[in-house]
């Protein structure tokens, strides 16, 4: 086998055959439609590109949300399952309308929850980088242990700029197909180095452009006594004034204590796509601003290197559904951890004077910032009866509010959904 000197091959080679190709290369724009029957015994890259955005910001538009709702089914035909990993593009390096590109991780999240997986690493916008990866997936295939369906998520361009190179490089020539309209996706096929074939195939999906309806039973008992605390410390000069801030946790992710991938599960998806009305309904008006921490934030696993992915795809359908765009916090900013510079960047430095925002993160992170935001920002006493967020919660809600003075106050509420009314299975579409 020679797929060890011919990846060799790739890395030297890759950067100058993709600058030299981006504007050449054999073309064919006829798909195929019919499902492919991949080579298990094969290394598969299916590339999914970013599916119908939303214009204006940086995330999916509805039609798009759905494509990649019915496309996750599909890939699911394609793939029976056998996944070596899933791949997304890094938002924050695609800058799009001012906001980090969220469109190509929101178009294969579906895939990746319909399969119980996470999304194993985030990829640059960048096509000889993207190359490169391929080739150090092929530079340890000699064994054949990396063997299966590598699945890309990555815009059009980027998509079409790498296949294009890597069809020149020497000993991995093959019939560059490019996209050409948002219904296709690629797949790049090597069984061994003389054996490799890129076809373009349609996928039939026809999108609505009404936001999913997903029936959710409400009216569950708040795992929370309802409680409503003032600030009794003085408020710091730089504290942000008639501001509020409503905080949620990612949606369901953890079926048993030890299951962790950074993702959230199916019974998850029911609220993330379902209880954005009833999270409206809480907050009463639309926020000013949606946050989340960053897709891309590595996250320690016993298993696999994964992203977190789960805050900001929590929180991405509300700003589908609504036409918000998504704020992230980079790990350039500060890690998702880090409670004490989440509680100083939300409430201090005046930017969210007589704003509301809405804000997704990790429970046990809301819980120390606003415990530090008592008793460090307000250097009080922390209040007896402040609730500690339970493990098991995915339902609360936390409001915290400054008036015109900076005086804190905090009370909490909940969706009402309770966990055994959410399907294990994931919602079909």
């Amino acid at each position: 086998m020679r797929n060890k000197p011919i990846a060799i091959t790739l890395i030297t080679l890759i950067g100058l055959a993709i600058t030299a190709c981006n504007n050449g290369g054999n073309t064919s724009t006829a798909p195929q439609a019919s499902i492919p029957q991949l080579n298990q015994n094969a290394i598969n890259f299916i590339f999914v590109q970013s599916f119908e955005s939303n214009q204006a910001f940086n995330n999916l538009s509805i039609q798009g949300f759905n494509h990649s709702l019915l496309f996750g089914q599909l890939l699911n035909q394609i793939t029976a399952s056998q996944i070596a990993g899933i791949y997304a593009l890094n938002p924050a390096s695609d800058i799009v309308n001012n906001y980090p590109n969220m469109a190509a991780i929101q178009s294969i999240e579906n895939y990746a929850v319909l399969n119980g997986r996470g999304i194993n690493d985030t990829l640059p916008n960048n096509s000889n980088a993207i190359a490169s990866f391929i080739s150090n997936i092929l530079s340890n295939s000699s064994t054949g242990a990396t063997n299966g369906n590598y699945i890309l998520a990555l815009p059009a361009a980027t998509i079409n700029a790498t296949l294009n190179g890597l069809s020149s490089v020497p000993n991995l020539y093959f019939n560059y197909q490019p996209l050409t309209n948002s219904n296709q996706y690629a797949i790049l096929s090597i069984a061994n180095m003389a054996n490799v074939t890129m076809n373009t195939y349609a996928d039939g999906i026809t999108p609505s452009n009404n936001y999913p309806q997903l029936k959710l039973t409400t009216g569950a008992q708040c795992l929370e006594s309802s409680v409503v605390i003032h600030s009794t410390g003085t408020p710091p000069a730089n504290i942000n004034t008639n501001e509020t801030v409503y905080f949620v946790r990612h949606v369901e992710a953890h079926p048993t204590n030890n299951f962790d991938n950074g993702n959230y599960v199916c019974q998850g998806q029911w609220r993330a796509i379902g209880a954005n009305p009833i999270l409206l309904g809480i907050m009463g008006s639309m926020p000013d601003y949606v946050y989340s921490s960053s897709p891309a934030d590595e996250y320690e696993s016993s298993t696999f290197p994964y992203t977190y992915v789960r805050p900001s795809l929590t929180i991405n359908p509300f700003t589908i559904q609504y036409n918000q765009p998504l704020n992230l916090i980079e790990s350039t900013q500060f890690a998702w951890g880090n409670y004490e510079s989440l509680a100083q960047y939300f409430f201090t430095g005046n930017e969210f004077n007589n704003k509301t925002i809405l804000v997704a993160w990790e429970h046990a992170t809301i819980d120390n910032a606003v415990q530090y935001l008592f008793t460090n920002i307000y250097n009080q006493a922390l209040p007896a009866n402040l609730p500690t967020w339970s493990y098991t919660d995915y339902d609360t809600v936390w409001k915290l509010q400054t008036d015109a003075q900076g005086n804190l106050t905090f009370s909490n509420t909940c969706e009402g959904i309770a966990d055994q009314t959410l399907p294990l299975s994931c919602p079909l579409f």
